[in-house]
């Protein structure tokens, strides 16, 4: 494509931050239109790439031949030319704690409009802090995806906490000719909540408590319990200690809304349970159909779908309207959004109805 066809981006509209590249990035590489980016993550405290960011362009740039100018540590500034994506086997590796899952959240659309299956071994952090967790990304996220079209499955070999990172995750997606419009408005009955709490590099007993904490308040909320109990050693022990625990509220809609809570020196496994159970809990009284997280991750998939897609969620947050903005913007889907920022919402997107030409 000509130089005049470049789109140009502002890194630091809205939220500001490495959402806005890594979207912008998956929306050019399924299009093949060239984007810049400049103002890249101006609004946070370290301004521009950082090696996750980095990682994620790479990896995106290897899948589909792009060629990348202003790639480094620090740059505020890059352009992306796209090739076609092609599927294939690659290594991914962020060399740090950085965020497997945000990195997939960047390659997932690739792989999903390449012209074969896309095998992914990736390296770094699986449950680290501000980025959603690859178990939560596993049994939530991609699992509503399914309802779309979209095929893929993620195996955590290794967990990687902060600092050491080390993660080790084996993810495998299956090319889509177009994806369905979501419809995921009435969230149903909670028939149960299901979870995994674990922990590496720590006594046992600190995914037990995560467990016991969780299943506390949720019982006392009135829901039928069933968490698993990690305890990673040998092979699987992380590099350095950490625990997470994930939970998701399987409906009789179809609907899955997930919470989850990290946990952190200092802070007592009881509280690591009981805070991701309280955010569960208080998301369900909403009555809503997806949580206030899984939402803006949802973003991407609809405004490409085929058709007009409609969800209700717990809470509209900053992330969910930038990438709203950034569909619009990128892509020209339309969406309506009831509801205010930090409450309760319904979006309606329009989708383009992109379609995979390469199959």
């Amino acid at each position: 494509m000509s130089e005049v066809s470049l789109l140009s981006i502002d890194g630091s509209m809205l939220e500001g931050g490495g959402q806005l590249l890594r979207y912008s990035i998956a929306y050019s590489s399924v299009t093949g239109r060239p984007v810049r980016v400049f103002n890249i993550r101006a609004k946070r405290s370290n301004p521009g790439l950082r090696p996750q960011h980095m990682a994620a362009v790479r990896a995106a740039a290897s899948m589909c031949g792009a060629r990348v100018v202003g790639l480094k540590i620090g740059s505020m500034e890059i352009e992306y030319h796209p090739g076609a994506p092609r599927g294939g086997t690659y290594r991914i590796d962020v060399g740090t704690a950085g965020s497997i899952g945000l990195i997939l959240q960047c390659v997932s659309p690739i792989s999903a409009f390449s012209p074969r299956e896309t095998h992914l071994e990736l390296r770094g952090g699986t449950s680290v802090r501000w980025a959603v967790p690859v178990v939560t990304l596993a049994n939530v996220v991609w699992r509503i995806l399914e309802r779309m079209g979209f095929r893929g499955s993620i195996k955590v070999l290794r967990e990687g906490f902060y600092p050491r990172g080390g993660g080790l995750v084996r993810a495998s997606i299956t090319p889509v000719r177009k994806l369905n419009p979501l419809k995921m408005e009435e969230r149903g009955e909670v028939l149960r909540v299901e979870g995994v709490s674990i922990c590496g590099r720590l006594p046992r007993h600190v995914a037990e408590r995560q467990a016991r904490s969780a299943e506390r308040v949720l019982r006392e909320a009135g829901y039928d319990v069933d968490i698993r109990v990690e305890w990673h050693t040998g092979p699987r022990e992380p590099l350095s200690p950490g625990s997470i625990i994930s939970l998701w509220a399987v409906c009789s809609g179809g609907a899955l809304i997930g919470a989850d809570s990290l946990g952190e020196r200092g802070k007592p496994a009881e509280r690591v349970g009981e805070e991701a159970a309280r955010s569960l809990v208080s998301q369900l009284e909403t009555g809503m159909a997806v949580d206030r997280h899984t939402a803006d991750n949802l973003i991407i998939w609809c405004s490409l779908a085929d058709g007009e897609s409609a969800f209700t969620t717990s809470e509209l947050t900053m992330h969910t309207v930038t990438a709203i903005e950034l569909a619009k913007t990128i892509v020209g889907a339309e969406f309506e959004v009831e509801g205010g920022l930090g409450e309760p919402s319904r979006i309606v997107c329009r989708g383009i109805g992109l379609e995979n030409r390469l199959l």
